[in-house]
């Protein structure tokens, strides 16, 4: 990280000179798909790799190839439903539906140096923000109609960690305004809690029964999308 910051001050100590001729930039919007890939211990815990959605706001400091702004991001980490049986007022088995929805939120600042304004655009970034982790569970009865929308029991892990790291981007201009985005970063997260989904079951009374795992959140995300300069 300090030689990633080391090297971005230089690069822009150098590109000042150089570019405080052009003509004024403007504010850039961005978003697109994204890929998430846990890395270490995250990854020994959670197999999977997270896709989900970005978005971003960047805006230029005067002319200078220097930016700074803000982004979000969602990664979908789970999502499935289970058959399960538990006992009715009557003691008779009744089916019922166990539904997983597992979300991760990420919220950031950045600052962004663009040495170059043309039809090709690379950046770099350093990152600091925070990420959200929600895992969520409903038990549904089953009916002759159909499967009830109010659930018999409901579960929910919340935790947040924070964030940091850097990103490298590549824009290519497309037509007027609008370019083409890719974009890799690599996020430092701290330790979080979130209930292993993998460990829920439901007893036949039904009560749950789950496992909390714990890991840091380390993770290399790969995105693409448009942006959007103005």
């Amino acid at each position: 990280m300090k030689k990633v910051l080391l090297f971005s001050i230089l690069l822009g100590f150098m590109s000042v000179s150089a570019f405080a001729q052009l003509p004024g930039r403007g504010a850039t919007i961005s978003g697109g798909a994204q890929l998430a890939v846990p890395r270490g211990e995250y990854a020994e815990l959670y197999k999977g790799t997270p896709f989900g959605l970005n978005a971003a706001l960047s805006m230029p400091i005067f002319k200078l190839p220097i930016e700074t702004g803000g982004g979000f991001a969602w990664n979908k980490i789970g999502g499935e439903g289970r058959d399960v049986y538990i006992a009715d007022e009557m003691g008779n088995e009744q089916e019922a539906e166990l539904k997983l929805n597992g979300n991760a939120y990420t919220y950031y600042v950045h600052g962004r140096l663009r040495p170059f304004n043309g039809d090709f655009r690379p950046y770099g970034e350093v990152i600091a923000g925070m990420r959200t982790y929600s895992v969520k569970s409903k038990l549904l009865m089953v009916t002759p109609h159909g499967t009830d929308t109010d659930p018999l029991t409901e579960v929910t892990d919340r935790d947040f960690v924070w964030v940091t790291g850097w990103a490298v981007g590549l824009q290519y201009r497309l037509i007027s305004g609008v370019f083409l985005e890719a974009r890799f970063e690599k996020l430092k997260g701290d330790r979080a809690q979130y209930i292993n989904p993998e460990s829920i079951n439901i007893s036949r009374e039904g009560a749950y029964n789950y496992e909390n795992q714990q890991s840091r959140t380390d993770q290399l995300t790969f995105s693409l999308g448009l942006a959007f300069s103005f």
